[in-house]
């Protein structure tokens, strides 16, 4: 699961402008990536990772409410939180992986 997370962020990191250590996406596109390999439930994987810091979100829901700029609307959207992918990338290279 955490190599699945890590390669969604490499990838978004690569097509998605970073604000503040953080990625915010719409929860479509998080589902899309999160849908592709079934071995565990989209939701389970959810509350993996808002246990694991990795997504900040309300207490209730896996997404936060962000303001767009653009439209001056707030919206609900996914935000990575890019610290904790760090950290927890960092700690499996070094300790987990091989």
């Amino acid at each position: 699961m955490l190599q699945e997370f890590f390669s969604i962020v490499e990838y978004l990191i690569e097509k998605v402008k970073i604000e503040d250590d953080r990625i915010i996406i719409s929860n479509k596109t998080l589902y899309k990536f999160l849908d592709r390999n079934l071995y565990i439930k989209r939701n389970e994987k959810l509350k993996t990772y808002k246990m694991l810091n990795m997504i900040i979100c309300n207490a209730n829901s896996f997404s936060s409410v962000v303001y767009d700029k653009t439209t001056k609307k707030t919206k609900r959207m996914i935000v990575i939180n890019l610290g904790a992918y760090k950290v927890l990338k960092d700690f499996y290279e070094t300790n987990i992986k091989d």
